[in-house]
């Protein structure tokens, strides 16, 4: 049926029982407005239904909202030229409108566009895990204005995109296998090819770690602590908290029963006694100390 036709079929019926011309314009125009959003709505939904396995979440979620919004548009403008409304004045304060909300809120609109930056350039998907500086979680949706997070303690975070741009980011799921990288210091006397064996051996026998890419031992460096080794091991990314949790318990229990020792960073503090060497100022009491310790 042409709408022309439906909304003049509405008028009669209702001049019926109103006389009022300008209300019955109304209610007919606002009953086809309603009926225009209604459909594009199911379209929208029909759509993102059929588009879902072709489509990422991100573009799925945009074709639905202008979907949605140009509904909405089409409607207000039907609305309007259904009551005698001029639209072209209407496009006209809507763009002055625009421009002095524009101004007004800049942030939100930087937000707007760096989503389209985001969703364009598409650095993560629904479902990943990201890194935003220093905060981590799961990824929930991708808006015109945030992203959505939902932290591995089980928190809500909401970004705004603005931010994410400006930020260092790392999608830590974008891969299906990543590294690990352990260092750790070990005595000077240790027998650095028997340790090497050693984290070879428990990188082969670890379920979690993968053969290939092979496991990696070197030598990092020599310093107060000790020799500084770094084992790199690659693991399936949907076992991240198991893989390194088995194997700094496999490496804490091997090197116990080998005998390696684990060094750390040491501070010796010595007492000195009050008599010898002081200088009383006021309160204040100094000794001094040679650096090897003694007096």
């Amino acid at each position: 049926m042409n709408p022309n036709d439906l909304i003049r079929d509405i008028e009669e019926r209702i001049i019926e029982t109103n006389p009022s011309q300008l209300f019955v314009r109304a209610v007919s125009a606002l009953l086809m407005a309603f009926a225009i959003i209604m459909v594009f709505n199911l379209f929208q939904l029909l759509l993102g239904r059929v588009l879902k396995r072709k489509l990422s979440a991100q573009h799925n979620f945009i074709l639905r909202k202008s979907i949605k919004y140009t509904g909405v548009l089409i409607a207000l403008f039907f609305v309007f030229r259904s009551m005698g409304i001029d639209t072209s004045a209407l496009l006209g304060a809507a763009g002055v409108v625009g421009i002095v909300l524009g101004f007004a809120a800049q942030t939100t609109v930087a937000s707007c566009i760096s989503g389209f930056f985001l969703i364009s350039e598409k650095p993560f998907r629904v479902g990943d895990a990201i890194q935003i500086d220093t905060l981590m979680g799961v990824v929930i949706s991708v808006d015109l204005l945030s992203v959505k997070l939902r932290t591995f303690d089980n928190l809500f975070v909401r970004i705004p995109n603005e931010t994410i741009i400006k930020a260092n980011l790392i999608t830590l799921t974008r891969y299906a296998v990543r590294r690990l990288d352990l260092a750790f210091s070990v005595a000077y006397k240790t027998n650095l090819e028997q340790a090497r064996d050693v984290l070879m051996d428990i990188a082969a026998k670890n379920t979690y770690v993968l053969d290939n890419p092979a496991p990696l031992f070197r030598v990092d460096k020599f310093d107060e602590r000790g020799v500084g080794i770094i084992m790199s091991l690659w693991f399936d990314k949907n076992f991240v908290l198991e893989t390194k949790t088995s194997v700094l318990m496999d490496i804490k229990r091997r090197f116990d029963e080998e005998r390696i020792e684990l060094t750390y960073k040491k501070i010796d503090i010595g007492i000195v006694p009050a008599q010898f060497s002081e200088q009383s100022v006021g309160d204040i009491t100094e000794c001094e100390v040679n650096l090897d310790g003694t007096i």
